[in-house]
Order: C-alpha cells, then sequence, then structure tokens
C-alpha cells in the first residue's frame, strides 16, 4: 500500500467493535488517573476509530478534550523529530551510526567516553545517567547541551540500556551540527510538512486548543514545553518539546506502516530491529520493542510492533508487520507528575490489540 503524504482516510468512526477502548478511556477519566484523552486507531492511513474525552484543563479554567487537541508530546519528540530526522541524515550519507561522538562533541575525546558511538546514543547504550536538572546551572540551549556532553559515564558503553534523554539533548544538536539548521527548521521542511503534518512544530505560537500539562510557578503551563531542560532550551530540544495533535501523529505512524514517505524501506526495517541482546532492555534505533521495561503495548500486540511513550501521558504503539497501529494522548500530569498511568496504557492497547488482531 503506497502512502501518499497529507492524506488521511476515515471509516468505522464510532462503532460497538471499540466499545471496550472507549470504556478503557472513560474509566481512566472516571479513576482519576487522567483529566481527559484523545485517542486514534487505525491501519497505515486509515483511521479506524478515534474519540475524545474528558477535559483539557481542569486548573484555572475548564476546557473540553476534542478530536483536534494539539499535546505536549514530550519523550515522544525523540522519534517523532529527532530520530527521522538522524535517519534522513544516514540514508544521505552525512553520518554513519558508527561514528564516535567524538566527531561531533569534543567532550567525549578522552576515556570510557572515546568508545561512544552515535548508535549507543540512539539505543541509549552510551552509559549515561537517564536525566540531570541541567536547567538549574544553564538557561540557554548551547550551554545546556555542552553540560549534556561534559555529563560522566555510570556504566561502560554498550553494556546496558538505561533510557537517557541526555543522549537524545545531544542527537537533536548533533541534527544540527550537520545539517546548518535548527532541529525546529530541519523537522519542519524535511518531515512535518511533506508528510502533511501542518500542526505539528516546537515552540507552539498564540493560544490554541493546547492540552494543559503542569502547573509550574502558579501558572497553568498550555502551550509551553513541560519539561525543564527543553524550556531552558528555548523549547527546541532533541529529547522533548515538540507538540502535535493526534490527526499529525497518524500520518507520521503512516509512515512507518506504509510504504512511500521521507524514509526508504530498508531504513524504516532497520529501525526496529532490537540492537540490544542480553543488555537488560529491547530496543531499536529510538524505538521500544516488545519485552523492553517500558513497553506498553501490553499482552497482545505482535512481537514485531514498537512503542514510544510521552511522560506528560503520550504514546504510540505501531506494528510494521500488520499496519495497525494506535495513539492514546492524556495529559496525565495535569494534577501532578506522580501519577502512573502504564498499566492503564496496557490496558488500553489490550483492548486496541483485542479489536484489530482478534
Amino acid at each position: 500500500m503506497e502512502f501518499t503524504a497529507g492524506k488521511q482516510k476515515r471509516r468505522c468512526i464510532s462503532t460497538d467493535r471499540y466499545q471496550v477502548v472507549r470504556q478503557v478511556i472513560h474509566d481512566g477519566i472516571q479513576e482519576g488517573l487522567i483529566p481527559g484523552a484523545v485517542a486514534r486507531i487505525g491501519r497505515v492511513d486509515e483511521v479506524l476509530w478515534h474519540h475524545h474525552e474528558g477535559d483539557a484543563q481542569v486548573l484555572g479554567e475548564r476546557r473540553a478534550m476534542t478530536d483536534d487537541t494539539v499535546f505536549d508530546l514530550a519523550s515522544l519528540t525523540k522519534v517523532v523529530a529527532t530520530l527521522p530526522a538522524l535517519l534522513l541524515l544516514v540514508q544521505s550519507g552525512q553520518i554513519a551510526l558508527d561514528a564516535p561522538v567524538s566527531r561531533y562533541f569534543s567532550a567525549f575525546g578522552d576515556g570510557l567516553k572515546a568508545q561512544v558511538r552515535l548508535f549507543h546514543l540512539l539505543t541509549h547504550t552510551a552509559g549515561l545517567v537517564s536525566h540531570r536538572p541541567l536547567y538549574r546551572w544553564a538557561q540557554e540551549n548551547g550551554e545546556i547541551v555542552k553540560l549534556a556532553a561534559e555529563s560522566p559515564l555510570v556504566l561502560e558503553p554498550g553494556t546496558k540500556v538505561v533510557y537517557s534523554d541526555l543522549g537524545f539533548i545531544l542527537l537533536g544538536a548533533l541534527v544540527a551540527k550537520v545539517s546548518g539548521e535548527t532541529l525546529n527548521t530541519f523537522c519542519a521542511s524535511r518531515i512535518f510538512e511533506p508528510l502533511g503534518m501542518s500542526r505539528t512544530g516546537f515552540v507552539p505560537s498564540g493560544v490554541g486548543d493546547f492540552a494543559a500539562t503542569e502547573m509550574v510557578d502558579n501558572r497553568v503551563l498550555s502551550g509551553v514545553v513541560h519539561d525543564e531542560n527543553a524550556r531552558a532550551m528555548g523549547g527546541t530540544a532533541g529529547h522533548a518539546g515538540l507538540f502535535a495533535p493526534a490527526g499529525d501523529l497518524v500520518r507520521y505512524l503512516a509512515l512507518w506502516t506504509g510504504r512511500g514517505g521521507v524514509l526508504r524501506e530498508i531504513v524504516k526495517e532497520a529501525a526496529i530491529k532490537s540492537y540490544t541482546p542480553g543488555l537488560g532492555g529491547n530496543r531499536g534505533w529510538g524505538f521500544v520493542l516488545r519485552g523492553d521495561a517500558y513497553d506498553i503495548a501490553g499482552d497482545l500486540w505482535p512481537a514485531t510492533a514498537a512503542s514510544h511513550t510521552g511522560f506528560t501521558g503520550t504514546s504510540l504503539v505501531f506494528d510494521r508487520k500488520s499496519g495497525y497501529w494506535a495513539v492514546l494522548l492524556t495529559n496525565r500530569v495535569h494534577f501532578g507528575r506522580q501519577v502512573e498511568i502504564n498499566d492503564f496504557r496496557r490496558r488500553f492497547h489490550n483492548a486496541v490489540a483485542a479489536c484489530l488482531f482478534g
């Protein structure tokens, strides 16, 4: 099936078949796990079911969730922006993933850090810590990147999967170094515009239909990035900062589940292979694969499925072999970041899989 950028087909908008999925979302709202949600289920570029329910904002003012609400994607930025940007550089011969990181960041020139390759950053096996509050020491993009590059390793490279924001901060900066453009500009012109993702981008402007996140300094964040490091970087970063509605993520997933689009088929296939056997996780290039500790696809999706989540409550799952995918966007941090929703995500994806594969 050929994927035509910008086109999106819909059918089976609301049927009893998906009532079980709707019920899981409804229960999550009633249980206080999430204020609201927007969901899509489909195959390649065809939307089989979509639903929105609950509130985009409760604190300060009450706003209902809509089908077109724009979400702070948080760590979905890693796979929706930074990953395809890197893969475009790979398929054009501008970078090789086995290149030493020291080629681009001099702070990786000595000791164990000299062993780190780009693919280590991409598979979360570089030995970096998961997170550092770099915003406490710097409030500028270049300074944050410098601090990330200077961060010490806590493990020998290539020995264990440790999910790390720092690695993707560096990868986002690498895209800018190699392309000569900002990550924002590169992704807009090379990924989002060709795919028809017209409402996706960093640093959204104006007042819009945004899903509110957390209360910070006595104001509710709405249309402002939630992640503190990304906010200190001006809103554009390789690990977080992207905003998008569910409809645009459908177009993104059509790239991975269909044929055509901005990435070659050989590149897509390479991205969803497992590169971390025996390293305490199951990771492709950027993507979470089945059986990983961060896998939220539940019990029923095929072994070929891939996924990713975002801290704000966002997630996507797709299976390249069958073409099926699911998008679940929530604003779970609106009442505070202490709420854990991975069990809810897995129950949602169990219900989805029963509808799609049953």
